[in-house]
């Protein structure tokens, strides 16, 4: 049993969903199965620096911006052979270099730009 509304799955016993309020369908219409989209994103800096990770997590999940860091537990492994690259939202990247331009992340071999650019 399945609510039509937010969609969780219940026991066959239940009739109503108790979060929506409304009746539980058998199954779900296939047109409620949610549709894995492909979402571009752009390295912005790579850094060997967990202080300078964490300050830059801090910036961009105050802005609501999408990211992540690619081998950022990797650097604790292999310090100084790879760094951490900052990964944004394609759509969100110029909102994201504006935020971090302006910070002084020069400790420890970071590297502002594009990988063409030696990132």
């Amino acid at each position: 049993m399945y609510c039509p509304q937010c969609q969780a799955e219940y026991r066959p016993q239940y009739t109503r969903c108790a979060t929506c309020a409304v009746d539980l369908v058998d199954a779900l219409p296939a047109s409620a199965e949610p549709t894995p989209t492909y979402v571009a994103y752009e390295q912005i800096l790579g850094t060997h620096n967990p202080a300078d990770i964490a300050l830059i997590k801090s910036l961009l999940e105050a802005e609501g911006l999408t990211y992540y860091f690619h081998g950022e537990h990797f650097i604790y492994m292999r310090p100084m052979a790879d760094p951490a690259r900052l990964m944004v939202r394609a759509d969100q990247a110029e909102t994201a270099r504006e935020l971090l331009s302006g910070l002084d992340l020069s400790y420890t071999a970071i590297n502002l730009g594009s990988p063409d650019e030696g990132a």
